[in-house]
């Protein structure tokens, strides 16, 4: 997919068994030795609408601050083993199971643009490329680290919303749930078409490799021909799980049909990171009576409790995290029209993993900006600690430790981010 690359690549990719990488660079994949933990995938929603998630989630209830006035609102959502806090109760009612593992990052996005969606998804620079140098999306050096351990059939990310999302700096061709769907619907043309892309595929590459392909790199080769039945397996198995997208108009390729086509690629190890939107409000600076923000909370909310069940279902809950990110956040105060407009002093990360406690991180003062974390504890505080506005690197860091990396992997790939101890289970 990455850099321009459509879906012709993913369709030769499975035909052939061959990871896309290596297809469009023709040299061999060195694989790295596999650790006895594997890190987790990742499903990583992102928002370049600025979606006011942060006005609602528990933290953002504090005297002062305008929340939704029609969502309710509970004293006792309870996360991880913490304490009782106060939150739209939507969140109170997703599974226990799932609170254990929940957390929200409270932060200072320091943008307030929507074409600033690149800074906030780079942690303003601080998430940098493989050779130390320039910067990338977090979720660009998140999948660099777990394609080699994870053994995904390609490297990059794959996009299945229309969010800019780069790896190493390159744009990626988004690539609907129905495209992927369609690719291997159950008939028998397209299973013979499958067989005619894996033998063109393999044709051309060899043809490539009688001038100046090395030993290795022909041995590579010879080994993914073995496995062309199970290759051809997994495109069926593919089809199958995408099998419960929608054929509803108005929900074809939504939130859900991504959810869906998210877990089923990653049952498959696709890729190390599957990008999805999960709307949460959107740009509203004319929601006038805030009803848009309170519809997309719930519905939010409930795709997240999708998602989560999907995984459960197939068995992969601990071996898949998530995490959401937007460009910024909203402000609590209402414009003269009603909604709201951009905030660039709080903003929220919403993730799960089995490598995260539950909980609140952080804050939000009575003028709607984060407050600083305690490294330790992850309590907001007034002065010290992980200051508000490093706390979008400290996020990133701690979710990159929480995915299983190491201190010096998170370290090299998103520098002057520091952990927030909690945030981490034990």
């Amino acid at each position: 997919f990455g850099g321009g690359v459509g879906a012709s690549l993913l369709l030769k990719g499975l035909a052939t068994g061959l990871p896309p990488a290596w297809l469009c660079a023709s040299r061999l994949a060195h694989a790295q030795a596999m650790n006895e933990d594997l890190p987790q995938l990742l499903i990583m929603s992102t928002s370049s609408s600025g979606d006011p998630v942060n006005i609602n989630c528990p933290g953002s209830y504090v005297n002062g601050v305008v929340n939704n006035p029609i969502l309710e609102v509970s004293d006792n959502v309870v996360l991880g083993d913490r304490p009782p806090v106060r939150g739209a109760s939507v969140w109170g009612n997703l599974p226990g199971n799932l609170r254990r593992r929940l957390a929200f990052v409270h932060y200072s996005s320091r943008t307030a643009a929507h074409p600033e969606f690149s800074k906030a998804m780079t942690l303003h620079g601080a998430v940098k490329t493989s050779q130390g140098n320039g910067s990338e999306m977090l979720s660009s050096a998140l999948a660099n680290l777990g394609a080699d351990p994870l053994a995904c059939k390609q490297r990059e990310p794959i996009p299945l919303a229309n969010q800019p999302v780069t790896y190493e700096g390159q744009p990626l061709q988004y690539i609907k749930p129905s495209e992927i769907k369609a690719l291997f619907a159950p008939q028998e043309d397209n299973l013979a078409d499958l067989r005619s892309v894996r033998d063109e595929a393999l044709n051309e590459l060899y043809s490539g490799l009688q001038g100046g392909g090395t030993r290795a790199q022909k041995r590579f080769l010879d080994r993914y021909l073995l496995s062309r039945d199970q290759a051809r397996s997994l495109g069926e198995q593919l089809g199958t799980l995408l099998d419960g997208l929608s054929d509803n108009p108005d929900l074809k390729d939504g939130p859900s049909d991504q959810i869906k086509a998210a877990v089923a690629l990653a049952q498959l190890k696709i890729a190390p990171v599957i990008n999805i939107k999960i709307p949460f409000g959107g740009d509203n600076h004319q929601d006038s009576d805030l009803s848009l923000e309170a519809e997309q909370t719930i519905s939010g909310v409930d795709h997240i409790e999708e998602l989560w069940s999907l995984l459960r279902a197939a068995g992969i809950h601990n071996q898949v995290s998530f995490a959401m990110l937007n460009v910024f956040g909203r402000n609590f105060t209402r414009n003269t029209q009603g909604g709201r407009n951009h905030n660039r002093y709080h903003g929220v990360m919403v993730a799960f993993g089995s490598g995260i406690t539950g909980g609140v991180y952080g804050g939000v003062t009575s003028e709607g900006r984060a407050m600083n974390i305690d490294p330790v504890s992850g309590e907001a505080r007034a002065q010290g600690g992980i200051s508000s506005e490093s706390a979008l690197e400290a996020a990133g860091f701690s979710l990159a430790r929480s995915m299983g990396y190491s201190d010096e992997q998170a370290s090299e790939r998103i520098q002057g981010g520091r952990l927030i101890q909690a945030f981490l289970s034990s």
